[in-house]
């Protein structure tokens, strides 16, 4: 094997080539996962970052690609004020380049990039190796501070959920544009890391709103007034989630849980090898952060996707959030991720707690 590599950043004829490093670099836990990127890898980049900042480590010897790692930059809420944050993903290393000298290499190369910007991350709790790396302060890894644990929920899409709530969603159109921005503007800088929308540039051929329609965003009214909005995003024609492998007991719990699923409803957890088919939310924004609103959107998003073949409903929040309390009697299953920000200079998380909650919208993770 060769020791000489070369750092550079990705193109788009790379594409082919990180596809297949993504299908072969799965993520470790109970239930190994492998998040993928086909047809294109960029398309689920440029949804990730609207300014996006992918590297690769080629061998020099053979042109195969050894490693990738994305930093790119979006535009999300700080303290209430919009800013251009860097967002650490992707990172895979092919299984014949995982040693030490090849990792310092890379890593090398990362902080030259970093200098002093600092990123978010997010690492599967169950994901033990890359966990305890980024622990470990080697091989000139950044500083990953904790900055909070993200619940993914994913909701039963055949159930009914009930709210009295559910007749004050309608879909909405373009001719909201207005309204939907202001009730954006007004509620997102609440939370931290909120992503920034621009809500007219839906539809258009901007990759940051790539497959996001007007006609999927519901729109909750309380006295003729918008007080919730939420998106539904079909992301598989750029972005799958493959089950790749049940491990240990959870290979006995997938059987059993199916088999309760049939009787009592639920989420049927895949065959091994095959991809979830799920509905993402997006834009998930509430009057006074009321879970009871958060409900009925729920009920009405429910509703209109019960008979469209999806899995499950899939959305996150970090773990302090009262909109959680929605999810409390729904069935579904709950997937747990760290949160991180991190740094080569000093931590930036004394720099952004100003406020309690954050929030991960886990269709751009």
């Amino acid at each position: 094997m060769s020791s000489k590599f070369e750092v550079r950043r990705a193109c788009h004829e790379d594409s082919t080539q990180l596809l297949a490093l993504m299908a072969g670099t799965s993520q470790e836990g109970s239930i190994e996962l492998n998040f993928e990127r086909s047809p294109n890898y960029f398309y689920a980049t440029e949804i990730s970052t609207s300014d996006p900042d992918v590297w690769v480590m080629e061998d020099s010897a053979s042109n195969e690609l050894a490693a990738v790692f994305s930093i790119g930059k979006r535009w999300v809420y700080v303290n209430g004020v919009k800013e251009l944050v860097r967002y650490g993903s992707d990172l895979r290393i092919h299984q014949d380049y995982q040693g030490g000298r090849t990792l310092y290499q890379l890593f090398k190369h990362y902080k030259d990039l970093m200098q002093s910007d600092w990123m978010q991350t997010v690492i599967l709790e169950e994901n033990d190796a890359s966990i305890n790396t980024v622990s470990s302060g080697r091989l000139n890894l950044p500083t990953y501070y904790p900055f909070g644990r993200i619940v993914t929920h994913s909701i039963d899409s055949s159930r009914s959920i009930f709210s009295d709530l559910a007749n004050q969603v309608r879909p909405a159109t373009q001719s909201d544009v207005g309204i939907m921005q202001d009730f954006f503007n007004a509620n997102a800088p609440l939370k931290q890391f909120y992503p920034h929308y621009d809500f007219s540039l839906i539809g258009s051929d901007h990759a940051y709103y790539r497959d996001i329609k007007f006609e999927d965003i519901f729109l909750l009214f309380k006295e003729n007034r918008l007080a919730g909005m939420c998106g539904a995003w079909d992301q598989k024609k750029f972005k799958q989630t493959r089950f790749v492998s049940y491990k240990g007991v959870m290979k006995f719990l997938r059987v059993m849980n199916n088999i309760k699923t049939y009787f009592s409803g639920g989420i049927l957890l895949p065959k091994p090898g095959q991809c979830g088919d799920y509905i993402t939310l997006h834009s998930i924004l509430l009057e006074n952060n009321d879970s009871r609103l958060f409900l009925g959107l729920l009920s009405a998003i429910q509703q209109a996707y019960e008979n469209r073949k999806y899995d499950a409903i899939t959305f996150g929040l970090d773990e302090k959030d009262p909109l959680n309390a929605s999810c409390k009697h729904l069935k579904g299953i709950r997937l747990y991720s760290q949160h991180f920000l991190a740094s080569y200079g000093s931590n930036p998380v004394v720099d952004v707690i100003n406020q309690p909650i954050f929030y991960p919208e886990v269709g751009r993770l």
